[in-house]
């Protein structure tokens, strides 16, 4: 003889601990009896110990937020509403806690085609809600600074394939977000020579990524612009990715190490062009710069770099504040431009 209620507690077993470890719980209404059956699992979603009272369908859907609520004519009808098969409510439990959940109800019918029951399953969705509002947040966030940098942040994997991004408002290439999966096809092919050989030493190194392709914008014409990465790994799996930004303005990707040397180093006649680029006046240079005039006549009129490093970091940030870009190219010869 088979033992039934042997195997019906080890199914009850079974739901309940499927129910505790997935937050779910169910409820079942019966038509011809007009009886509501909830589980263990509901009574805990809901805050209510089930040894204390017993719940019904219209004490359920007082605890709903009352923006959330359905109408309520009586509980057949209320079972059988058709928005009960996928719906979405907050609900207050007696202890003040505020939940999201999720419902999902189904009709059954006997051979004639009267309804019998409707059987419902209700999951906690609080968890994974919150979770998406973050990441939501997150993901605004970063489109935001994309866009103040006039930029596209992305992460790559190992082959450069771009696993995610976030584009900013390009004035120069509005196409580049939508281009992010086929990045290599708009870049020079001039620039291309040794692009896949320089990102492998450059990834099993770890070393900061750093490459200025042209760029084919949406015109069909060639851009200067600017990439920079760095290396991470997630707390979610094992691999490294680089993370970085591309951007048309050198300023925003350029390694700043890199540009305090070349602050630095910047000779009397540089300083010069620099100042003739932008049309400034000894006076107006001070006066950006924050120096006094004798300092600019001594740095513009030394017969080699002028020595005080920290008066010539001011006067090379007031060049970049006013749009010009400064870096030392490939081959090592100092680099200048008006076109930010």
């Amino acid at each position: 003889m088979v033992d039934r209620s042997g195997a019906r507690r080890i199914s009850e077993d079974w739901v309940q601990m499927a129910e505790t470890r997935l937050c779910i719980g169910f409820w079942s209404w019966d038509f011809a009896t007009s009886t509501l059956t909830c589980s263990p699992g509901l009574y805990a979603l809901v805050g209510i110990n089930s040894a204390s009272m017993h719940i019904d369908l219209p004490f359920l859907e007082s605890l709903v937020h009352p923006q959330d609520r359905l109408p309520f004519d009586d509980s057949s009808a209320f079972a059988a509403d058709s928005r009960q098969a996928d719906r979405q409510f907050r609900l207050i439990r007696p202890d003040g806690q505020l939940r999201y959940l999720q419902s999902e109800a189904r009709g059954f019918h006997d051979r004639d085609g009267t309804a019998t029951k409707v059987v419902a399953v209700v999951s906690d969705v609080t968890t994974s809600r919150d979770a998406k509002r973050r990441l939501a947040t997150k993901r605004g966030l970063l489109a935001k600074i994309a866009e103040m940098l006039e930029g596209t942040l992305w992460v790559v994997d190992r082959d450069g394939k771009v696993v995610e991004g976030y584009s900013g408002e390009f004035r120069a290439q509005d196409d580049l977000a939508d281009s992010l999966s086929n990045w290599r096809s708009k870049i020079h092919p001039d620039d291309m020579f040794g692009l896949r050989e320089n990102w492998r030493e450059t990834f099993d190194q770890r070393k900061p990524y750093h490459f200025s392709p042209r760029i084919q914008r949406a015109d069909g014409e060639f851009q200067h612009f600017y990439a920079s990465g760095l290396p991470f790994t997630p707390d979610h799996a094992g691999e490294t990715y680089y993370a970085g930004i591309t951007t048309p303005h050198r300023s925003v990707a350029a390694p700043r190490a890199v540009d305090e040397q070349i602050d630095c180093a910047l000779t009397p006649a540089q300083v010069r062009a620099c100042r003739a680029l932008l049309d400034w006046t000894a006076e107006n240079l001070a006066q950006n710069a924050g120096v006094s005039l004798s300092t600019i006549r001594r740095i513009e009129s030394a017969e080699t770099a002028y020595g005080q490093s920290d008066s010539l970091r001011l006067v090379a940030h007031a060049f970049r504040q006013a749009g010009l870009s400064i870096w030392r190219g490939e081959d090592g010869r100092f680099c200048v431009s008006d076109l930010a």
